[in-house]
Protein backbone atom coordinates (compact mmCIF):
# COMPACT_ATOMS: atom_id res chain seq x y z
CA UNK A 1 0.00 0.00 0.00
CA UNK A 2 1.32 3.54 -0.72
CA UNK A 3 2.66 5.45 2.18
CA UNK A 4 0.13 8.57 2.67
CA UNK A 5 1.37 12.02 1.89
CA UNK A 6 0.26 14.79 3.96
CA UNK A 7 -0.09 17.69 1.60
CA UNK A 8 -1.51 17.75 -2.23
CA UNK A 9 0.76 20.69 -3.00
CA UNK A 10 3.99 18.79 -1.51
CA UNK A 11 3.73 15.38 -4.03
CA UNK A 12 3.23 17.79 -7.01
CA UNK A 13 5.67 20.29 -6.06
CA UNK A 14 8.08 17.34 -5.84
CA UNK A 15 6.80 15.84 -9.11
CA UNK A 16 7.36 19.18 -11.18
CA UNK A 17 10.62 19.33 -9.19
CA UNK A 18 12.33 15.92 -10.10
CA UNK A 19 11.00 16.68 -13.99
CA UNK A 20 11.99 19.79 -14.47
CA UNK A 21 15.03 21.54 -14.77
CA UNK A 22 14.84 25.28 -15.22
CA UNK A 23 11.93 25.88 -17.08
CA UNK A 24 10.58 29.26 -18.11
CA UNK A 25 7.13 29.73 -16.44
CA UNK A 26 5.69 29.65 -19.52
CA UNK A 27 7.13 26.56 -20.53
CA UNK A 28 4.99 23.91 -18.09
CA UNK A 29 0.93 24.46 -17.92
CA UNK A 30 -0.72 22.84 -15.23
CA UNK A 31 -3.98 22.60 -13.54
CA UNK A 32 -5.97 20.44 -11.16
CA UNK A 33 -9.56 18.89 -11.33
CA UNK A 34 -11.13 17.89 -8.58
CA UNK A 35 -14.09 15.15 -8.64
CA UNK A 36 -15.20 14.34 -5.30
CA UNK A 37 -12.31 13.17 -2.83
CA UNK A 38 -10.51 12.61 -5.87
CA UNK A 39 -7.71 15.41 -7.58
CA UNK A 40 -6.31 14.67 -10.77
CA UNK A 41 -2.96 16.68 -11.68
CA UNK A 42 -2.15 17.65 -15.19
CA UNK A 43 0.77 19.16 -16.60
CA UNK A 44 2.05 19.76 -20.37
CA UNK A 45 6.33 20.67 -21.09
CA UNK A 46 8.50 20.22 -23.85
CA UNK A 47 10.99 17.43 -23.32
CA UNK A 48 14.01 19.54 -23.84
CA UNK A 49 13.21 21.14 -20.18
CA UNK A 50 13.58 17.71 -18.27
CA UNK A 51 16.78 16.83 -16.41
CA UNK A 52 18.81 14.50 -18.70
CA UNK A 53 18.93 11.74 -16.19
CA UNK A 54 15.32 12.07 -15.30
CA UNK A 55 14.46 11.57 -18.68
CA UNK A 56 16.75 8.54 -19.20
CA UNK A 57 15.05 6.77 -16.16
CA UNK A 58 11.45 7.41 -17.67
CA UNK A 59 12.81 6.08 -20.98
CA UNK A 60 11.97 9.79 -22.91
CA UNK A 61 13.29 11.19 -25.39
CA UNK A 62 14.58 15.30 -24.69
CA UNK A 63 14.08 16.59 -28.43
CA UNK A 64 12.54 20.25 -29.68
CA UNK A 65 9.62 19.44 -30.64
CA UNK A 66 8.59 16.93 -28.62
CA UNK A 67 6.00 17.35 -25.43
CA UNK A 68 4.97 15.40 -22.76
CA UNK A 69 1.93 15.08 -20.77
CA UNK A 70 1.76 14.03 -17.23
CA UNK A 71 -1.35 12.86 -15.20
CA UNK A 72 -1.47 12.46 -11.57
CA UNK A 73 -4.49 11.23 -9.47
CA UNK A 74 -4.65 11.62 -5.81
CA UNK A 75 -7.27 10.65 -3.47
CA UNK A 76 -7.72 12.97 -0.24
CA UNK A 77 -8.97 11.15 2.77
CA UNK A 78 -11.13 12.01 5.88
CA UNK A 79 -8.10 13.02 8.02
CA UNK A 80 -7.02 15.78 5.27
CA UNK A 81 -3.89 13.61 3.95
CA UNK A 82 -3.36 12.15 0.33
CA UNK A 83 -3.01 8.76 -1.06
CA UNK A 84 -1.50 8.08 -4.39
CA UNK A 85 -4.02 6.59 -6.95
CA UNK A 86 -3.46 4.03 -9.89
CA UNK A 87 -5.72 5.72 -11.93
CA UNK A 88 -6.08 5.05 -16.01
CA UNK A 89 -5.70 7.54 -18.51
CA UNK A 90 -6.25 7.41 -22.11
CA UNK A 91 -6.38 10.50 -24.68
CA UNK A 92 -5.56 12.18 -27.68
CA UNK A 93 -4.35 15.55 -28.37
CA UNK A 94 -4.67 17.63 -31.97
CA UNK A 95 -4.62 21.20 -33.46
CA UNK A 96 -7.51 23.14 -33.87
CA UNK A 97 -8.06 22.48 -37.69
CA UNK A 98 -9.13 18.95 -36.49
CA UNK A 99 -6.05 16.50 -36.87
CA UNK A 100 -6.01 14.11 -33.99
CA UNK A 101 -3.41 11.78 -32.84
CA UNK A 102 -3.86 9.42 -29.92
CA UNK A 103 -1.51 9.70 -26.95
CA UNK A 104 0.07 6.49 -25.53
CA UNK A 105 0.06 6.69 -21.69
CA UNK A 106 2.09 4.19 -19.73
CA UNK A 107 2.61 4.61 -15.99
CA UNK A 108 6.00 5.08 -13.89
CA UNK A 109 6.20 5.21 -10.45
CA UNK A 110 7.37 8.29 -8.99
CA UNK A 111 9.80 8.35 -5.47
CA UNK A 112 9.54 5.05 -3.49
CA UNK A 113 5.99 3.85 -3.64
CA UNK A 114 5.35 7.75 -3.13
CA UNK A 115 2.77 7.85 -6.38
CA UNK A 116 2.09 7.46 -10.34
CA UNK A 117 2.19 9.68 -12.63
CA UNK A 118 0.82 8.73 -16.33
CA UNK A 119 2.69 9.80 -19.16
CA UNK A 120 2.99 10.55 -22.72
CA UNK A 121 4.12 11.97 -25.42
CA UNK A 122 3.49 13.99 -28.37
CA UNK A 123 5.04 16.23 -31.11
CA UNK A 124 4.25 20.10 -31.70
CA UNK A 125 4.84 22.96 -33.74
CA UNK A 126 6.18 26.39 -32.00
CA UNK A 127 2.80 28.49 -30.64
CA UNK A 128 0.13 26.03 -32.22
CA UNK A 129 -2.78 25.52 -29.78
CA UNK A 130 -2.62 22.08 -29.00
CA UNK A 131 -6.01 20.40 -27.95
CA UNK A 132 -5.79 17.50 -25.27
CA UNK A 133 -9.23 15.09 -24.90
CA UNK A 134 -8.35 13.10 -21.87
CA UNK A 135 -10.36 10.04 -19.85
CA UNK A 136 -9.11 9.42 -16.33
CA UNK A 137 -10.86 6.08 -14.73
CA UNK A 138 -9.86 7.23 -10.87
CA UNK A 139 -11.56 4.93 -9.11
CA UNK A 140 -13.86 1.11 -9.75
CA UNK A 141 -17.44 1.62 -10.51
CA UNK A 142 -16.89 5.95 -11.37
CA UNK A 143 -17.64 6.97 -14.94
CA UNK A 144 -14.51 7.88 -16.48
CA UNK A 145 -13.41 12.10 -15.43
CA UNK A 146 -13.28 13.91 -19.19
CA UNK A 147 -10.71 16.55 -19.01
CA UNK A 148 -10.38 18.79 -22.04
CA UNK A 149 -7.90 21.93 -22.14
CA UNK A 150 -6.19 23.48 -24.82
CA UNK A 151 -2.25 24.63 -24.31
CA UNK A 152 0.40 26.15 -26.77
CA UNK A 153 4.40 24.84 -26.32
CA UNK A 154 6.95 27.14 -27.61
CA UNK A 155 10.72 25.82 -28.83
CA UNK A 156 13.51 27.73 -27.10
Amino acid sequence: MPRLITHTTGLFTALLMLLLVSAPVVAQQSGIDRVGAYEIHYDVLPTAFLNPQVAQGYNLVRSRGQGMVRVTVLKRLDDGSVEPVRATVSGQVGNLAGQVNGLGFRMVEVGRREGYSHIATFRFSHDDPLRFNLRVIYAPGEPPHELHFIRRLYLD
